[in-house]
């Protein structure tokens, strides 16, 4: 019996490959990875003490009704239901910093007294001048190991970003500035409204072609609020870009694909309880044991300590967690421009710019040798010097 053709056949073997299948995953696996960085959380605490500090200084100066801003460096913790005390503190997620980046336009909107108004100007110009520099940092070095698996310099990054600074920070007031122009005019109608009699009839009647201005305005303040992040991604990422891309690319993702910017926004936020339960309890646990190893040795306890010393020693913990929240806040909003990039304009993740413009001086020349007069030799003396010559000598010539 003789075998069927059919059994020399190999049958192919199908797999799939995951990564292929989905591309966020590696993005989002890969985000946690890079946001608990020591270099990048060193680097957001830094900041966030930067940020304290000016707004103590603008608080001090303007001077509003009350405090505000108060939980920049506190972030709230568990209840402690782990055995000696020793459960996780709760990092601050994606949504909560993107709230309190724009804390200072809710405030003066919900409060719009003169003072008020100049504080939180004051803050924001402040937070906008701290943070696009630091968040440009992080946003690029995330694009960069996301997209070509390789690890960007600190120098490259940050010279790129100072080059790009003022771009990123303009992406971000433009939208604002447009906002506040655009509200002149309804300023303007209140002040008119205030004329006895004929004010309020003039100023309703203005108020009607001015009221549909609000379509503009919303439109700038979407950009604002959702797109911010997205805008730094991509001045840092695309090639020679600037404030109108930033801007541009982000209104654009942000408007076409609505549903994967709510999805991605929501894989953050999950991605970030996770990392934030493991970086705390790393901490948590290496605070416990230096506190009790300092107990024992000393009469009084750690978290009674009065000397300068023991609030600082206590805030490292909460310091470091509230730094962990924002390196992940730009990790996360690198991943997220990357996957939206790649559903409107089918890019590849690794389309970065990778160039690094250095300016390189130029070799020296070598110093011509002059004769001992100072002057260099003429040009035809020198050409008959360097010339070969074709005479042969006396001697052989006979």
């Amino acid at each position: 019996m003789k075998d069927s053709p059919l059994d020399s056949v190999a049958t192919p073997k199908v797999a799939i490959d995951w990564y292929r299948a989905t591309p966020w995953w590696p993005l989002a696996s890969q985000s946690i990875v890079i946001s608990w960085r020591a270099t990048h959380i060193l680097l957001c605490a830094a900041a966030l003490l930067l940020t304290q500090v000016w707004l103590a200084v603008c608080h001090a100066t303007f001077g509003p009704e009350k405090a505000i801003f108060h939980d920049w460096l506190n972030p709230s913790a568990f209840p402690q239901s782990f055995p000696l005390g020793l459960g996780p503190q709760e990092t601050e997620s994606p949504l909560w910093i993107w709230q309190k980046f724009l804390f200072p336009v809710f405030q003066a909107l919900s409060n719009p007294t003169l003072r008020e108004i100049a504080f939180c100007l004051s803050s924001m110009i402040g937070i906008i001048a701290i943070w696009s520099f630091v968040g440009g940092c992080l946003a690029r070095r995330s694009v960069v190991e996301m997209g070509t698996k390789m690890t960007a310099p600190w120098a490259a990054s940050i010279r790129l970003v100072l080059g790009r600074w003022q771009s990123i920070a303009w992406s971000v007031t433009m939208p604002s500035g447009l906002i506040v122009l655009i509200a002149v005019g309804p300023l303007l109608l209140g002040w008119l409204s205030n004329i006895p009699a004929v004010g309020p009839w003039i100023a309703g009647l203005l108020m009607v072609p001015v009221i549909f201005l609000c379509i503009g305005i919303g439109w700038c303040a979407a950009i604002t609020l959702f797109g911010f992040p997205l805008s730094v991604c991509a001045i840092v990422t695309e090639k020679g870009a600037d404030a109108y891309d930033g801007i541009s690319r982000s209104a654009a993702y942000t408007f076409q694909r609505p549903l994967t910017l709510v999805l991605c926004v929501l894989a953050a936020e999950f991605l970030s309880k996770v990392g934030g339960i493991l970086l705390s309890i790393v901490l948590t646990t290496g605070f416990r044991v230096v506190e009790a190893a300092f107990d024992l040795g000393s009469f009084s306890s750690l978290r009674d300590f009065e000397s300068m010393w023991g609030p600082i020693l206590r805030g490292i913990v909460p310091l470091l967690l509230a730094a962990y929240g924002l390196s992940y806040f730009w990790t996360a909003s690198a991943a997220t421009y990357l996957i939206l990039r790649k559903d409107v304009d089918h890019a590849e993740f690794d389309l970065v710019d990778m160039e690094i413009e250095e300016r390189k001086s130029l070799p020296e020349l070598p110093k011509a040798d002059l004769p001992k007069g100072g002057a260099a030799a003429p040009a035809s003396e020198a050409q008959s010097n360097d010339a070969p010559s074709n005479a042969l000598p006396e001697s052989t010539a006979e």
